[in-house]
């Protein structure tokens, strides 16, 4: 026997978690494991998808022949080296950003942008790892921060969030299936695999792959997209995991992807409260030696890939 829960983010986080576990789950296993109405799943599902919920995404590992690059510069003008870049056709991410750096790409080839006109300088260049996403245990904030002072103590043994798998072998039908399904392998794989042409024996072929090329991860973010703002904090850091292991004991989705020497993360706040939390946290990390140098940068606006996927487009 099924029933609905009082709160439509106790649901939703019950969601969310069947969905982080197997992103691949139906929507009666979801109502049968969670005791919810599938009516009511797949209502909620609608509506995660539409403000709370972004994939799952595929986001691929870092392999020999498909290495991606970030780009994080200062430029004098930067909302018109933003528009421009956008046109350049190896970007495939663009942020505006406030703070170390004003503008942030990602691109498929190692280009330099210090042509661009008002240039000054590059604060870091490098090949980039590829993106996890955190697990959100909890909703509630004060928990969770309590949970990542508990976590505080000096690292000792170095880690790095850099990993590069196989070379990708796929061939051009697996290729179009990627770029149908990487902003979100639930969609309807009927209709989608119609479109490309595909077989679906061929789709089960390719789904048997991802493991080795690529993670598959949902982001979710509880009190809704529009009531955060985004934050990138850029590390030098010889103890990357173990920075990722705290700062992804937000009660949001927080991105990470690392740099060569250097980890990105990407955490959500949504007001001054906890951005002076944030801002304490990093504070006693840097008095405990997780990093021995910090930028960061206020998310202002972005266009593109999404960072597979740190934003929406």
């Amino acid at each position: 026997m099924t029933r609905i829960l009082a709160e439509p983010l106790d649901r939703y986080f019950k969601i969310y978690e069947q969905i982080y576990n197997n992103p691949f789950i139906s929507i009666n296993e979801i109502a049968q494991n969670t005791k919810i109405a599938k009516s009511t799943v797949s209502r909620d599902l609608t509506k995660m998808n539409s403000g709370f919920m972004y994939g799952p995404i595929i986001c691929l590992k870092s392999v020999k022949n498909c290495h991606q690059y970030m780009h994080f510069l200062r430029v004098d003008s930067p909302l018109s080296a933003y528009q421009y870049c956008k046109e350049v056709p190896s970007v495939v991410y663009t942020c505006l950003a406030l703070g170390s750096w004003n503008l942030f790409l990602v691109s498929e080839k190692d280009i330099d942008i210090s042509f661009l006109k008002g240039f000054r300088e590059y604060i870091v260049r490098g090949v980039k790892g590829g993106t996890y996403l955190s697990k959100v245990r909890t909703v509630d904030w004060d928990q969770s921060v309590e949970k990542m002072y508990s976590m505080l103590e000096t690292p000792k043994e170095k880690s790095y969030l850099y990993e590069e798998g196989p070379e990708i072998l796929w061939g051009k039908k697996e290729w179009m299936l990627y770029h149908a399904f990487k902003y979100n392998v639930r969609i309807p794989v009927a209709p989608t695999l119609e479109k490309l042409g595909i077989h679906y024996r061929q789709y089960k072929k390719w789904l048997q792959s991802l493991s080795a090329y690529a993670r598959v991860q949902v982001s979710f973010h509880p009190r809704g997209w529009g009531n955060y703002s985004e934050s990138d904090l850029l590390f030098k850091s010889d103890y990357q995991r173990q920075i990722a292991d705290i700062l992804g004991q937000f009660p949001s989705t927080s991105f990470f992807s690392s740099v060569g020497k250097y980890l990105l993360a990407r955490v959500s706040v949504t007001d001054k409260g906890e951005r002076e939390e944030l801002i304490t946290l990093i504070y006693e990390m840097g008095e405990k030696g997780y990093f021995t140098d910090f930028y960061h940068a206020l998310v202002i606006f972005v266009a593109g890939d999404n960072l597979e996927t740190g934003g929406t487009e």
